[in-house]
């Protein structure tokens, strides 16, 4: 299981080198913050909740598909602490994790349509 979430990480790695949207800096996705802006919170038992309001849409055949592949969090030393890879099947993009850590944690978010969405820290 490890090893996986350590390919996850890499592929997530190299998907930030591109373009990262915001809620205030949507770009040419302008319109689509809502559904792709991730938002943490923090849980009363220390934990961390990561949800994207976006709908998961397998199509007729895989181009077709919509979903949000990614959600992964860091803290504030840019280090992965929670991360999920989804297929268009699953029923929710959200993930939770312990991060018994000091500082910022901040979520991600990867559309395979919309790209990469970074929301704000926590």
């Amino acid at each position: 299981k490890k090893n996986m979430a350590d390919s996850w990480k890499q592929t997530v790695g190299a998907l930030e080198e591109g373009e990262i949207f915001t809620k205030d800096a949507p770009g040419k996705w302008a319109g689509k913050e809502d559904g792709h802006t991730p938002v943490c919170t923090k849980n009363d038992d220390g934990s961390y909740t990561v949800v994207v309001s976006h709908g998961m849409t397998p199509g007729d055949d895989d181009k077709d598909d919509h979903w949000i592949e990614y959600v992964y969090a860091k803290d504030a030393e840019g280090n992965i602490v929670g991360i999920q890879k989804f297929v268009p099947t699953d029923e929710k993009p959200t993930i939770t994790f312990k991060y018994e850590g000091a500082g910022a944690i901040t979520p991600y978010s990867y559309c395979n349509l919309h790209g990469m969405w970074r929301g704000s820290s926590v």
